[in-house]
């Protein structure tokens, strides 16, 4: 799968159906953090280990959309992908195979919001302030990423 990224979300969908289905779950999709996140995963078990890490998201998730968080990938990898976006470990080599800078920024955005969500405990005013941004704007960044917050 390391070869085949483009196959990870299609993957990972059809994972989730299943999943859903046979858990009784009402899990619509993947959020695209979880995507990026997967993609950025090097899966050395490869599609079947996909498969099980889909599987107990889905088991575990309590919302109807798979988040990052969900995902039950072991501690130390989610926490260097996690500490790659917050201290801009890009590799910017990338940009001469191509890169989704939209995607970058988002998870960027995203890795900030959540981190000062947890710093204040969820207080989203305060939240606001941590980042410098007004709470309109904080509000609008956070249902972005998190559309139930």
């Amino acid at each position: 799968m390391r070869d085949r990224k483009g196959d990870v979300e299609l993957l990972a969908a059809h994972f989730v159906e299943k999943y859903s289905k046979k858990l009784g779950k009402d899990i619509v999709k993947l959020s695209s953090y979880a995507i990026d996140f997967l993609n950025r995963y090097s899966f050395p078990g490869n599609v079947r280990e996909l498969e099980n890490l889909i599987e107990r998201s889905v088991a575990l998730s309590s919302t109807n959309i798979i988040l990052p968080e969900s995902l039950t990938i072991s501690s130390h990898k989610r926490r260097r992908w996690i500490e790659g976006i917050q201290n801009n470990r890009y590799d910017l080599e990338d940009v001469v195979s191509g890169v989704d800078l939209d995607k970058i920024m988002s998870d960027i955005e995203g890795a900030y919001v959540k981190k000062a969500m947890e710093v204040v405990q969820g207080n989203k005013s305060k939240a606001a302030e941590l980042l410098n941004l007004s709470l309109r704007s904080f509000r609008y960044r956070l249902n972005k990423i998190m559309p139930d917050k």
